[in-house]
């Protein structure tokens, strides 16, 4: 039987995210593809060719009817902090959250993954690295080996994370940004647009430019 899945978001990251599990399915014919439950529609519009089934204040009613969800919503780098407590405050169990890796995606031996994890197109993930849960890859990325990312985590299009790298909770990585080897990144931090990132960061600092440097506290 299939499993019934619903993206939690609408515009930009639920669209990519349905794509993915689309063409997931392509290949596994594992998910039946439910639909959204976002606020930006009402329920029984469209958004794309997949229907809009509740809002987001239903994600629990619709786990309990043994739903699966992965949620695109909380997760981009405006207000991350608020984002992610107002879902932890939700208690979904793990398994509830969909995990999808694109089928162009390289996932090297040694590479564990968690929970409501979203590996996009042609990403790269090397040997040993450690994606925990509710982490977007998105296309392009390399990961290095050994490269452990935690909760939450974003990593922009075609960016490169360094071997052996650390990225703390909650960090943003923006699109096109560098991050080399042996770097720790603090939590919630934003490393900006092509950043070039050479030295540790610390929690909650935005850094920008090559090499890149702080330029206030979130």
């Amino acid at each position: 039987m299939k499993k019934r899945l619903l993206i939690v978001g609408g515009h930009g990251s639920g669209e990519i995210t349905m794509s993915i599990f689309e063409d997931i399915n392509v290949i596994t014919n594992e998910w039946e593809l439910a639909g959204y439950l976002t606020d930006i529609r009402e329920p029984g519009q469209k958004l794309g060719k997949h229907t809009v089934i509740g809002s987001t204040a239903e994600i629990m009613d619709y786990i309990n009817k043994g739903y699966y969800i992965h949620n695109a919503l909380y997760f981009n780098a405006k207000d991350k902090k608020t984002r992610v407590v107002r879902f932890m405050e939700l208690d979904i169990p793990l398994e509830a959250n969909a995990t999808g890796v694109h089928p162009t995606a390289i996932v090297a031996p040694g590479v564990k993954m968690g929970y409501g994890v979203l590996v996009n197109q042609y990403a790269l993930l090397q040997v040993n690295c450690l994606i925990k849960n509710f982490v977007h890859v998105y296309s392009g990325c390399l990961v290095g080996h050994d490269t452990h990312i935690n909760n939450y985590c974003t990593i922009g299009a075609h960016s490169i994370v360094g071997g052996r790298v650390i990225l703390k909770e909650g960090v943003h990585v923006g699109l096109n940004a560098t991050i080399r080897e042996d770097i720790t990144v603090g939590q919630y931090s934003i490393l900006a647009m092509s950043s070039v990132v050479v030295k540790d960061v610390e929690d909650f600092d935005i850094v920008v430019g090559n090499p890149a440097k702080t330029i206030k506290k979130r």
